[in-house]
């Protein structure tokens, strides 16, 4: 098999918190705490989970706009974590980054030609008129008039400003993209639209993403594989189909029986909360991790096997199934989800 266009091994970011007069650290927030995971040319990973998981500081740790705790992102054959100076920044015209927020993320300042035409000038790639070609060629790439480049953010919709994000990562010609939840912010349906974008731009360039979602629909339906994360961690990773039809860990569990489906026929049916028999739902803090699997004091299965003490003293590995080397779960009884459910299942949806 050829090498993964991305690598990222054990990687961590803990966050200090200081106190006191002098500022000193007292203790560390672990917002990623060893993190691995391959993805090849051309292929979409989806990283799920619930909000403060990490998916987010991931994305942002891998193109170095937060520094890594530790770990190792090798890209294209080479340790992002390792390069300095013009190195990282050549490596930098690989990877480009689409942000959850179309108004936050475009300068008001700035026309639409300055937007998305400014990569253009910072790596000296195009002037004149050869720059505003490349500018109007990436307008039309994402739907969009090139006649549009002399306005301004403000003349646009959502959607309209999240294919101008898109024009402008598409810029320097990357191999890798980071999708920072991308249709989140925007009205259900427009959300299709881009999307299905996304996956022409992919066929058309070869592309390779990193989808970070809340969406577990839009994931299903981008998605080659997906990695679904949870207090920093990743308890589940398996292809697409694999991980929706036949998921093993009891939060996966959890986060697709909460997918809504249009049947009225399953509208009387109850989701099993995600709470021990005391009815404790909080996320344990980040900061304070409760021992063994972390995930044990919410966890239904816990409970249904009669609180096992490795659940509470012992921490899981990822390792895969023996019926599926490339499903990995993170679980001391992973084959138990087969007879003992999270709760009523409800089928997911794209």
């Amino acid at each position: 098999m050829s090498a993964p266009l991305l690598s990222v091994v054990d990687l961590k970011k803990h966050f200090p918190i200081r106190a006191g007069l002098l500022g000193r650290v007292q203790e560390w927030v672990r917002a990623v705490d060893g993190v691995s995971f391959d993805l090849a040319l051309g292929e979409t990973l989806g990283l799920v989970g619930e909000s403060g998981c990490g998916k987010t500081t991931v994305g942002r740790t891998l193109l170095r706009l937060t520094p890594a705790t530790g770990g190792q992102v090798v890209f294209g054959g080479q340790d992002l974590l390792a390069l300095s100076g013009r190195a990282l920044r050549q490596a930098r015209r690989r990877m480009q980054l689409i942000f959850q927020d179309p108004y936050g993320s475009l300068n008001p300042r700035m026309t639409i030609e300055q937007i998305v035409g400014e990569p253009l000038g910072v790596h000296r790639l195009a002037r004149g008129s050869e720059r505003q070609d490349r500018i109007a060629t990436l307008l039309k790439q994402v739907g969009l008039r090139p006649e549009a480049a002399g306005r301004y953010p403000h003349e646009f919709s959502g959607g309209q400003r999240q294919r101008i994000g898109i024009a402008r990562a598409l810029a320097l010609e990357p191999s890798f993209i980071v999708c920072d939840e991308p249709t989140s912010a925007l009205d259900v349906s427009i959300r299709a639209q881009i999307v299905n974008l996304l996956q022409d731009l992919q066929r058309e360039r070869g592309l390779s993403y990193l989808m970070i979602s809340h969406d577990l629909g839009v994931v299903r339906h981008i998605s080659t594989a997906v990695a679904v994360m949870y207090l920093g961690r990743i308890v589940e990773q398996a292809p697409t189909e694999a991980l929706y039809d036949q998921p093993r860990h009891p939060y996966t569990r959890l986060l697709l029986a909460a997918i809504p489906i249009p049947d009225p026929r399953q509208r009387g049916r109850r989701i099993q909360a995600a709470a021990n028999t005391a009815g404790d739902d909080a996320v344990p803090s980040p900061i304070n991790l409760p021992p063994g699997c972390p995930f044990h004091p919410r966890c239904p299965l816990y409970q249904q096997l009669g609180r096992p003490e490795s659940c509470r003293n012992q921490v899981p590995e990822l390792v895969p199934l023996e019926s599926n080397p490339r499903h990995v779960v993170r679980c001391h009884f992973p084959h138990e989800t087969e007879t003992v459910a999270a709760g009523p299942r409800v089928a997911a949806t794209s």
